[in-house]
């Protein structure tokens, strides 16, 4: 072999070995930067996953406090107009009661309301009031019923209140005490 070949041989000897190592280098720096891209890129989308929930549940948070205002307003206008209703049943009620008691089936209830409240006391003392506005009524049933009567100096709409002293009993059958309990038992739903 000529000194010319040697050389040639040497010179593609070194350029390949020089290639060689280029090529390994070069795969050596693409894997290093594919790395360091793919640890970039789980970082990044860690960071934007961790960002989507913190926003989603800020927004959840968010609608929550709206609905539960919007709920309370809705609760309020609801008791507000169920207390309207409450107010104009019982305005019809107590209409319905003072038309109620210029009738002759209302005299009749209050002589059958004193009648049980005097067979309530038996032979024990019983005070027996009417409403003052019943007190043209007074002698009418106190003949009826065979019973004395007292006019009441607080009005209680009508009906009759009794009491019997010695035992300390109340017989409350007047129209305001049961009005009192329906409006308190009465509920709009």
């Amino acid at each position: 072999m000529t000194l010319d070949e040697k050389l040639e041989q040497f010179y593609n000897s070194a350029m390949e070995s020089a290639t060689s190592q280029n090529i390994e280098i070069i795969e050596e720096y693409q894997k290093s930067l594919q790395q360091i891209y793919n640890e970039h890129k789980e970082e990044e989308l860690r960071k934007a996953d961790a960002t989507y929930r913190a926003e989603s549940e800020k927004l959840l948070r968010e609608k929550n406090k709206e609905v539960a205002s919007e709920l309370i307003t809705l609760k309020r206008k609801l008791s507000d107009r169920s207390f309207e209703l409450k107010s104009k049943l019982f305005e019809d009620i107590s209409a319905k009661l003072q038309e109620y008691m210029k009738t002759p089936e209302y005299k009749a209830l209050l002589v059958k309301q004193i009648k049980a409240a005097k067979n309530f006391a038996g032979k024990d003392n019983i005070a027996i009031y009417i409403n003052p506005t019943d007190a043209a009524l007074k002698d009418t049933l106190e003949a009826e019923a065979g019973a004395t009567l007292t006019i009441s100096d607080r009005d209680f709409i009508g009906g009759i209140r009794a009491v019997i002293q010695e035992k300390s009993i109340l017989i409350d059958n007047s129209f305001l005490t049961r009005m009192e309990e329906s409006k308190n038992k009465f509920a709009v739903s």
